[in-house]
């Protein structure tokens, strides 16, 4: 079968890596010129960690892996609260966790895949129509392709799923919040940073800043904000963080000069995409074009990895196209459907609102990591779908 990805990110590497390994012929389109670099620290677990470990990468992830000394939360004046040493969380996991950067997972989910499916990049679709046999398609330098199935793994703002099920405006969910990341020099800071993930916080607003390798770090902001009628651009954005965050003390003033000339600037609103129907026709989406549960949730790059995998599983099982896209939206939607719940329901606690909520959430998160207390605390309830 033909299968042509469009999109190069976690879910499109992955699945790239299972269907070529199924026997596929497969290609993958990315309207970037490179595989994209930007983006903040991930924890990953759960059905993601599964997946990778059949795919025989947790060496290599393992690599990337940054093993922080804890989180340290400080008040929004920088002052010393309390930290939490990364051994007890990781405990929370039964030791299958990892810290990483997005881009450092997709260097490494390339690397498995360049040299075996065909990859384009600085292209992506502009026309779609299908028959009961085949996807016929239009690209963006006029080209012509057909294809046995198209899959949308291009992200929130889903190129394909725009073209195929409708205006994307019908299917992302704003959740009242907007985040920025990116990274500096750390000759460009007067305060040297242990190896800890500092976290500032004041109420709607939080303020992160983790070193990282090459003597840089990277940040992490994360503010309330009603939905902007359009895309804020990196001027724009960068004057949206400083009239949120200009008050804050400690490092974060320096952050915030430094955010101009910043490598890698990433800033979007943070939203959930949740679809009554994940495929039409020969056309499915997997990852984020279907399933985003939001930084509020976590989880979005392990879910973007067991959708890519379950879909590839539904497709090796079943010769009837149709029945196995079916399959994979019944087998997987469910456990979505619960993170994006949870997600909804943690945002007030992962970003309290008020002083009182910020107190509760700095007492629940200091028990949490008790020995008495997590023995019975598990985070990887969830797995991938039998």
């Amino acid at each position: 079968m033909k299968v042509i990805i469009v999109g190069g990110g976690i879910a499109g590497l992955t699945l790239a890596y299972w269907l070529n390994k199924n026997g596929n012929e497969v290609q993958v389109i990315e309207k970037a010129s490179e595989l994209r670099t930007e983006g903040y620290m991930l924890d990953f677990f759960g059905p993601g960690y599964d997946v990778a470990e059949k795919m025989g990468i947790l060496d290599s992830l393992q690599r990337i892996h940054y093993p922080i000394s804890g989180l340290e939360f400080r008040s929004e004046d920088g002052k010393f609260k309390y930290e939490l040493p990364y051994p007890s969380l990781r405990h929370l996991f039964n030791g299958r966790h990892f810290n990483f950067l997005r881009g450092d997972l997709e260097q490494v989910l390339y690397g498995l895949v360049k040299d075996r499916v065909d990859f384009k990049f600085g292209l992506t679709i502009n026309d779609v129509q299908q028959d009961d046999n085949q996807v016929h398609m239009k690209f963006s330098d006029g080209s012509r392709g057909t294809a046995d199935l198209v899959v949308g793994a291009d992200g929130v703002r889903s190129r394909v799923r725009s073209l195929v099920f409708g205006d994307h405006h019908n299917y992302i969910k704003h959740m009242g919040y907007y985040t920025a990341a990116y990274i500096i020099e750390n000759s460009c800071m007067s305060k040297p940073l242990n190896n800890a993930f500092y976290s500032l916080s004041s109420p709607e607003l939080q303020a992160s800043v983790y070193p990282i390798r090459g003597d840089r770090s990277a940040t992490f902001f994360l503010y309330k904000s009603s939905q902007k009628e359009e895309h804020l651009f990196r001027e724009e954005a960068i004057n949206e963080l400083n009239h949120h965050f200009k008050h804050m003390g400690w490092v974060v003033p320096e952050l915030l000069d430094q955010a101009e000339e910043a490598s890698d600037f990433y800033f979007d609103e943070v939203s959930q995409v949740v679809m009554p129907q994940w495929s039409k026709g020969r056309v499915v989406l997997v990852g984020d074009s279907c399933q985003a549960v939001s930084l509020m949730a976590g989880q979005g790059a392990s879910l973007a990895m067991t959708g890519a995998y379950v879909l590839s599983r539904s497709l090796q099982e079943s010769n009837d196209v149709k029945q196995a896209l079916e399959k994979y939206e019944n087998d997987l939607k469910p456990q979505v459907m619960k993170t994006q719940a949870s997600g909804r329901k943690f945002a007030h606690y992962f970003l309290p609102d008020t002083r009182w909520r910020i107190i509760i959430r700095d007492v629940t998160m200091r028990i949490s990591v008790l020995p008495v207390v997590r023995r019975f605390v598990n985070m990887n309830r969830a797995r991938i779908p039998k």
